[in-house]
C-alpha cells in the first residue's frame, strides 16, 4: 500500500529520487492562470528544493507524451470556443497559427524542464506485467505503469492524481498537495 505524503511536510534531500507525475509539471509549466493557486506554489516550492538539495529528479518519454498532448489539448479547447462549429484536432487545429505558437511554448517549457530532470529510461523490459495489468482498471494504465516504475527504481512519486492513493501492491511513497 502506498504511503502518502502531506507534500508540507516533505523536505526533499539529497539521495531522493523523485518521479514528478505529468499533473505536477501543468501545474508548474502549463499556463493554468489562476487554477488552484495554493497547489501551484506548493509544487513549486517542493520543486526549488528539490533542485537547490540536488534531488534526483527522473522524466520519462511517457510523462513528456502526456504533457506535450494535455497542453495541446488545453489550447485546442480555448481555440475551439472561440468558433460556433464544431472542430476537430487534427483536421482543423494543427495548422493554424494559435497551435504552432502553442508548440513553440511547449517546447519552451521542456526546455526548462529538461535542465532540472534527468531522463530515466522506461525499463518495460523489467516491469511486472501481471501486477500492472492487474492494477490497470482500478486506476489508468499510465499510473499503474508508474507505479511499477517508482518500485523497480525506488522512485518517490511526487502527483496531484488520487488514483495514486489506491490500494497498490507496492509501499510506494506519494507525495502530494491533493490532502483532503
Amino acid at each position: 500500500m502506498p504511503r502518502i505524503i502531506d507534500i508540507q511536510k516533505f523536505q526533499p534531500k539529497y539521495n531522493d529520487i523523485l518521479f514528478f507525475d505529468n499533473n505536477v509539471w501543468m501545474f508548474l509549466f502549463c499556463p493554468l492562470a489562476s487554477y488552484e493557486k495554493k497547489k501551484q506554489r506548493a509544487y513549486a516550492e517542493l520543486l526549488n528544493n528539490a533542485v537547490q538539495r540536488k534531488a534526483a529528479i527522473f522524466i520519462n518519454a511517457l510523462v513528456v507524451s502526456e504533457f506535450c498532448n494535455q497542453w495541446l489539448r488545453i489550447e485546442f479547447k480555448s481555440w475551439s470556443k472561440k468558433f460556433s462549429d464544431t472542430k476537430e484536432y487534427k483536421k482543423d487545429f494543427i495548422h493554424t497559427p494559435e497551435f504552432k505558437n502553442a508548440v513553440l511554448d511547449v517546447k519552451d517549457a521542456l526546455i526548462k524542464i529538461f535542465r532540472i530532470t534527468e531522463r530515466g529510461s522506461d525499463n518495460f523490459n523489467a516491469i511486472d506485467l501481471q501486477n500492472l495489468l492487474q492494477e490497470f482498471g482500478v486506476s489508468d494504465f499510465n499510473d499503474s505503469y508508474y507505479i511499477e516504475l517508482a518500485h523497480l527504481n525506488k522512485w518517490k512519486i511526487v502527483t496531484d492524481d488520487a488514483d495514486f492513493f489506491i490500494n497498490y501492491n507496492y509501499n510506494i511513497e506519494i507525495i502530494t498537495a491533493n490532502i483532503h
